[in-house]
């Protein structure tokens, strides 16, 4: 009879504790459970990188310097073959470089990330570098 008492003791503390007691949470370490992220989508990733690359364009802005000198070029994106998309122009004086090389590293890998997860293919070509011109104050390309 005791077994039984105990048994059933034991069944209804259970049923009476959800996953969410910090104490008999699923882990039992008196941590509070952790949220879950929203799954993964290819579309949401592809605003992601969208978004991600309207926040380097504005970094940029429009590449203002004062000389052909201050005028850079960056490799932006990451074929599925290797390489970049394209190179973007920018301004070394009214850009900070250490910003826009750690937004572009960002940018680059996750859109990596992506080709191998969504199976992306591409073409193998070799985008040219540009030539850099120095127009009415910014910096451009040929």
């Amino acid at each position: 009879m005791r077994y039984l008492v105990a048994a059933l003791w034991i069944s209804v503390s259970i049923l009476a504790c959800d996953d969410s007691d910090p104490v008999v949470g699923p882990d039992n370490n008196g941590e509070q459970p952790v949220e879950e992220e929203e799954p993964r989508t290819e579309e949401g990733d592809q605003a992601k990188l969208m978004k991600m690359r309207q926040e380097i364009d504005a970094l940029i802005g429009d590449a203002a310097g004062a000389s052909i000198s201050d005028c850079r070029s960056a490799a932006i994106g990451s074929k599925p073959c290797g390489g970049p998309w394209a190179y973007i122009v920018y301004s070394a004086s009214s850009t900070d470089p250490t910003e826009l090389a750690s937004r572009l590293a960002e940018y680059n890998a996750l859109e990596a990330e992506m080709n191998a997860l969504y199976g992306y293919v591409s073409d193998c070509s070799i985008p040219n570098m540009p030539v850099l011109v120095f127009r009415n104050g910014r910096c451009g390309t040929e």
